[in-house]
């Protein structure tokens, strides 16, 4: 059976459409066990569609039914009793189809019983409705009367079975076999019964495959390159035209050659962000052809390549007036007008913040080895760009326009590219300098602990100060740049800067933490228990916390299962909290505690070169000697009854762990 969907709508914001893909529809077909070949999702700017190819009826799956405990299912003569007779007889059974299976609460009867196949076309309806609802749009809203809630107001609803109208209503629109072409070029009614639905919409201007879009676009950018230009094929800029046309037309403009004057990050900025138009380059420099993708075919497209042209020139006239005025004032001038910016109505002004930077900066710069006095002067001019004209006009362009402005106003040209780089690591570009690498982890760190403060912790998938992606970026620049550093001094020193100006710091240091804390774990979530046998330990150095991560999960594999083990009985065996690691020879009873602890006494001068040269993989398999703990474990019982010889046995091997917990804790690892 081919099963065709589709709804109309107003025209839908490019970004959201994002958000729907095929595992959406494949998870709702699962859920009411629909048996399908393949199940496409296609959008537009204006519609949502499915194509599915399915059998007419559900699958028929067993379900396991539980019946009575075992122990009342049969007699003293071994026959069945009425109560498994009767749950047999309800559930259409015999004995020889019922089996019994071990359950926490004991052992119990149980059978398969197949489900009841069901009608797929009487599930579409159902299907397609929680398809719509699962897609994670971040806002929807509500049109006419206000009955219905949707990204946009819905106009047309089709939903077919095998060329036959299936019964349903969503959002006040009852199922139809027709549709509606192109807004402009064919928006007649366009009847779909026995049409195959994609060619019949390409006949009306809607290409309905967003992958068919994209590849028209990719093909078009590729012919209109050649020897003097090539256009940049942006995959986030792709991503969002080809969910602004329904019909890719793409054409070439040309700018006035004056305006390259004006800094290349700027143009393309204003091309990108505002107009949607690819840019291109010749030896990585900006040349004056752009090309827009339009939603329209015209007779002659000179016209609308005139006004997109138009446009561009208004748009750039303004830049070049805006860098113009920019560069009369001085930078340094800017920073004590930024008083008057609000950071934050919790956290003060913009000028707050920069009196934060400076401080912090100067802690982390001498801590990673940078120039101290370099990092606090870029610190200090990293926010007067956002009082200039270029960023009031292009906020994308914040950190780039400080930059330019710094080395026109013969600032170090290591300042200059500080504050560039304070706002990375963007699309994988990081920060190079070391003392790029300071300012920027101290605006990402100031961010975080203020979000604490002010308590902007983010909450489901809404982060609007963007913590988490603060937090992320930390974690990426630690770990891209190999720079070890105490992220809890810098938390701490952070917090106290806050409590200076007056804003209480409470659990901020402890919240900001764990939520780095936590955005790592979840970085390296499928070596989850690995992960956590490390950072519940220690997580006060980012690289030290992977480098440990990467030599345990070495170790977990190379490492025999006798091994592993014999560590982790020693967790198991001394309790959490127990902090005894005097240890009493004269106490020993067996020549084995002996051995042991000449052991770790040997392990206590010799492991520590390799904590040094952070060569924990090599201290681990240190920590093995399979014959002498085997030996000590298989002779000397560690519970004695004898209290003092207890807990002398439980000190000794805490001196072991003790020295695992340098690396991990394996109580963590299932082994």
């Amino acid at each position: 059976m081919r099963v065709l969907f589709e709804l109309l709508t107003e025209e839908l914001p490019a970004k959201e459409l994002l958000n729907i893909n095929d595992s959406l529809l494949c998870a709702a077909l699962d859920k009411h066990n629909v048996d399908y070949q393949s199940a496409s999702v296609y959008f537009t700017p204006r519609r949502i569609a499915a194509i599915i190819n399915c059998k007419e009826f559900t699958k028929q799956q067993n379900q396991k039914i539980f019946g009575p405990p075992k122990n009342v299912c049969f007699d003293k003569d071994n026959n069945p009793t009425k109560a498994l007779l009767s749950f047999l007889e309800k559930n259409n059974a015999n004995i020889d189809e019922c089996f019994f299976e071990n359950t926490s609460k004991g052992t119990y009867a149980c059978v398969f019983a197949k489900q009841t196949q069901k009608l797929v076309k009487e599930l579409l309806c159902s299907i397609f409705s929680e398809f719509l609802s699962s897609i994670p749009f971040e806002k929807q809203m509500r049109w006419g009367s206000g009955d219905f809630v949707f990204l946009r107001p819905v106009h047309n609803l089709v939903l077919l079975a095998d060329n036959e109208v299936i019964e349903c209503s969503l959002f006040g629109k009852p199922s139809v076999s027709y549709t509606f072409g192109h807004r402009f070029l064919a928006c007649h009614k366009i009847d779909l019964i026995s049409k195959d639905y994609k060619e019949e919409l390409k006949k009306h201007y809607v290409i309905v495959d967003q992958h068919a879009r994209k590849s028209i676009i990719k093909d078009s950018l590729e012919k209109l390159s050649n020897a003097q230009k090539r256009y940049v094929l942006d995959e986030d800029l792709l991503n969002e035209v080809v969910n602004l046309v329904e019909y890719p037309n793409c054409l070439e403009g040309t700018f006035e050659e004056e305006f390259l004057k004006l800094p290349q990050e700027v143009l393309i900025s204003s091309m990108k962000a505002n107009q949607k138009y690819f840019y291109s380059l010749n030896n990585g420099k900006l040349t004056n052809k752009f090309c827009i993708v339009s939603n329209m075919i015209t007779d002659d497209d000179s016209v609308i390549v005139k006004g997109n042209e138009r446009v561009l020139r208004a748009r750039f006239k303004d830049a070049a007036f805006f860098y113009e005025e920019d560069l009369k004032v001085k930078l340094s001038d800017l920073v004590d007008k930024l008083r008057h910016m609000l950071f934050h109505k919790k956290l003060g002004s913009m000028y707050d913040r920069v009196e934060r930077l400076v401080e912090l900066t100067k802690k982390i710069a001498g801590n990673i080895g940078a120039d101290v006095d370099v990092a606090q002067r870029a610190a200090y001019l990293s926010k007067a760009d956002l009082l200039t004209h270029m960023v009031y006009e292009f906020p994308e362009v914040q950190g780039i326009m400080g930059s330019i402005i710094a080395k026109k106003q013969l600032e170090k040209e290591l300042v200059a590219n500080c504050i560039y780089e304070q706002y990375l690591p963007k699309d994988e570009v990081y920060p190079k300098t070391k003392e790029g690498i300071a300012l920027s982890l101290a605006d990402k760190f100031d961010l975080i602990v203020g979000g604490m403060i002010a308590d902007l912790k983010p909450s489901g998938n809404k982060d609007p100060y963007g913590l988490r992606r603060a937090a992320l970026s930390i974690i990426k620049i630690a770990l891209n740049t190999k720079l070890n550093f105490n992220i809890k001094d810098i938390v701490e020193f952070s917090a106290n800067l806050y409590d200076k100006q007056g804003k209480p710091q409470l659990n901020s240091v402890s919240q900001t933490l764990e939520f780095i804390k936590v955005r790592f774990i979840n970085m390296f979530e499928e070596h989850s228990q690995i992960v956590k046998a490390v950072v519940e330990v220690d997580f006060s150095d980012i690289y030290d916390a992977f480098l440990k991560i990467e030599a345990l999960k070495d170790f977990y594999t190379q490492s025999n299962e006798d091994d592993l083990y014999s560590i982790k009985r020693v967790f198991n065996i001394v309790p959490d909290g127990f902090k005894k690691i005097d240890v009493d020879r004269e106490l020993f009873v067996f020549n084995e505690e002996a051995k042991f602890f000449e052991f770790v006494e040997s392990l206590k001068q010799n492991l520590e070169k390799f904590l040094q040269t952070k060569d924990y993989l090599s201290y681990l398999k240190n920590m093995i000697d399979n014959n002498i703990i085997s030996s000590f474990f298989d002779n000397v019982l560690i519970m004695d009854k004898d209290e003092k010889i207890k807990n002398n046995r439980l000190a000794l091997l805490n001196n072991y762990k003790q020295l695992v917990l340098k690396v991990a804790n394996f109580k963590y690892l299932n082994i």
